[in-house]
């Protein structure tokens, strides 16, 4: 028995909870909204959403929501009123809203009527455009409102403080008669304005489309429009009024401002714009606060609904040029997005910079490299007309060296005569002995032969002579072959040899044997050979005879070099003057040139050796040259 007494008790505890929780729930309320467009248009879409939305966030749950459009400013006249009211009669006579809700004068009206006959005890809610509606109409019990201001005062100073070059303000509106109440009262709101800064009002509203749009492209340029809405022409013609703003938008050569934020983004440069979802929100906790039970929103005038902001289109701004330094402060810039320079300039101008610096470089290496090319064509130009001095100053060398054996070769004139006379006067002498041995009888044929083998062997005497002379008159191009330095100094010593003797001189020569080879033109150095001993036979003219001396050396010093050394018994050199011999026309001969010198020391520099002079005291000159030795080495 105890057991059942405790499972009635655990059953009671749980169930407890629930119908405490079902006894605090609040009961499901029902609200009908009555409002004079259609909801398709934005504003009273935005509106209705907010509303309800706003509404189920306040009660804490599902609330009913009916929405009734009037088409109020589509459809004119008292018959449509007069069936309006019927309708809405009939449609609620059997269902019954916990408070009703009426946005605009004209829906109010009806909205009154029909709580007047159908739910007298009902709280009503009202959303006026006017704020003077009570005195308009007798105020009933249980009525709360807001009241929704177009400020079109705000929005012309605000386009007066962008626009400061405004003289005009051109007024756009539609035909229908809430829209010319609602003109009436803006232009009232206006008029101190106008007169205090001396503008024309331009009017644009009661006109039809067409000639409304050719207006709007015909505008004077200190011009500014406001805009209010579009719902009708005056032929009663309905419109949407955000498709005529576009239009009218498209069409207009001045800067547009505008009341309702639905239409921001089309165009407008921005206005005191009413924000619905703002007027939903606050229409909800007023209707929450009279379900709720707050008597004294009963007796309180039509408070005024904090929801129009001040705003300026930033897109707008830049499209007529406006400064954005003329916004006021405080008035919200709406679309701020950076432009696609303003959102990439520090990567812009890094590109730019990077571009910059990749165009100098650039530019830089196409300039080094045109003064790069400029450098080597000059240089190889240079070098083209080195090298043409070059090959002109050997040929000058050439010339002068063979200018130069030849003036040695005149100084041994009587020498070689003499020279060539005793191999001569002996082929003569021969020649006549062997006739008058022929003449004989018998004939001596073994005398003979001997006076023939005279002759042949003196001609060959005389023979060589003029060929050692015609080598060295001989004029060509250089030639780079091998030669042993001993074998040039003895074809120039037999070619001197008699010229000692004339001279009273006595030619030592103290050659190395095994020396190596040296490369260059044999002419051009037998010629340096030849000078040297010249010099060598010139500078001792004034020593006794017999005690002329010219020692003639061949050595290799060091490994890959040829030294020749030709020393004279003369008085020698001044110190002073051992700079100077090598010098160009420096002589110190009375007759000479001062070419010999010279000319050897370059031919044997352009063999890549050197010609030095030297004078020991009491020993006389010393002139020593030393040549580089050729790969291929060649005995004396």
């Amino acid at each position: 028995m105890s057991w059942r007494i405790v499972f009635v008790f655990c059953i009671l505890s749980l169930l407890s909870p629930l119908a405490v929780a079902q006894e605090v729930r609040p009961a499901h309320k029902s609200v009908l909204l009555l409002i004079p467009e259609d909801t398709a248009l934005p504003a009273m879409a935005t509106l209705v959403a907010s509303l309800r939305s706003s509404l189920w966030e306040a009660q804490g749950g599902p609330i009913t929501l009916d929405v009734e459009s009037l088409d109020l400013g589509w459809a004119r006249g008292d018959a449509y009123t007069h069936a309006l009211h019927t309708w809405y009669l009939a449609k609620y006579q059997e269902r019954r809203p916990d408070a009703l809700i009426a946005f605009r004068s004209d829906a109010i009206q009806l909205a009154q009527q029909l709580r007047r006959e159908l739910w007298p005890d009902i709280p009503m809610i009202v959303l006026s455009e006017d704020e003077r509606l009570w005195e308009q109409q007798p105020r009933l019990e249980r009525v709360a409102g807001l009241w929704l201001r177009y400020d079109m005062r705000a929005t012309a100073e605000l386009a007066l403080q962008l626009l400061p070059g405004t003289r005009r303000l051109a007024f756009v509106n539609g035909s229908s008669p809430w829209e010319r109440a609602q003109q009436e009262q803006m232009v009232r709101e206006l008029q101190p304005l106008l007169a205090q800064r001396g503008l024309e009002f331009i009017d644009l509203s009661n006109l039809p489309l067409s000639e409304l749009l050719q207006r709007a492209r015909t505008l004077p340029d200190d011009t500014t429009v406001l805009t209010f809405s579009f719902m009708t022409d005056p032929s009663g013609r309905p419109f949407v009024g955000r498709e005529i703003a576009r239009m009218f938008l498209s069409a207009s050569n001045r800067p547009c401002f505008a009341l309702h934020e639905t239409v921001l983004g089309l165009g407008f440069v921005g206005g005191a714009l009413v924000s619905y979802e703002a007027v939903g929100q606050q229409l909800s906790m007023l209707t929450s606060r009279v379900l709720g039970g707050a008597q004294e929103e009963f007796l309180a005038p039509l408070k005024p609904a904090s929801v129009d902001t001040l705003t300026v289109d930033a897109r707008a701004l830049r499209r007529w040029g406006i400064p954005r330094e003329r916004v006021p402060p405080g008035v919200r810039l709406a679309f701020d997005e950076p432009t696609l320079w303003e959102r990439y300039r520090w990567w812009g101008l890094g590109a730019l910079t990077f571009s910059g610096l990749q165009a100098l470089v650039a530019g830089g290496l196409v300039v080094e490299r045109r003064r790069r090319m400029r450098a080597q064509a000059k240089l190889l130009e240079r070098q083209r007309l080195e090298k043409l001095a070059e090959m002109e100053a050997r040929r000058t060398l050439d010339q002068l060296a063979h200018v130069s054996r030849v003036a040695a070769l005149g100084e041994l004139a009587a020498s070689l005569a003499h020279e060539l006379n005793q191999p001569l006067a002996a082929i003569l002498s021969n020649a006549q002995a062997a006739r008058r041995l022929l003449n004989a009888t018998p004939a001596e044929l073994d005398e003979m032969r001997e006076a023939l083998g005279d002759i042949i062997s003196d001609g060959k005497r005389a023979g060589e002579v003029i060929h050692r002379m015609r080598v060295l008159l001989k004029r060509g191009e250089p030639r780079q072959e091998l030669h042993s330095l001993n074998d040039l100094v003895c074809e120039v010593a037999r070619l001197l040899v008699n010229d000692m003797h004339l001279r009273g001189a006595d030619l030592h020569l103290a050659l190395a044997p095994s020396l190596p080879a040296v490369q260059g033109d044999g002419i051009q150095l037998q010629q340096v050979v030849l000078n040297l001993l010249i010099n060598a036979m010139d500078a001792m003219a004034d020593v006794p005879a017999g005690q002329r001396q010219v020692q003639v050396r061949t050595a290799s010093p060091v490994p890959g070099q040829v030294e020749l050394s030709v020393q004279d018994s003369g008085s020698g050199i001044e110190p002073s003057r051992l700079a100077l011999i090598f010098e160009p026309f420096y002589s110190t001969k009375e007759h000479g040139l001062g070419m010999g010198l010279s000319i050897s020391r370059s031919i044997v520099e352009a063999h890549g050796g050197c010609l030095e002079a030297e004078s020991p005291p009491g020993q006389g000159a010393l002139l020593r040259c030393v040549l580089p030795a050729a790969h291929t080495e060649s005995s004396s």
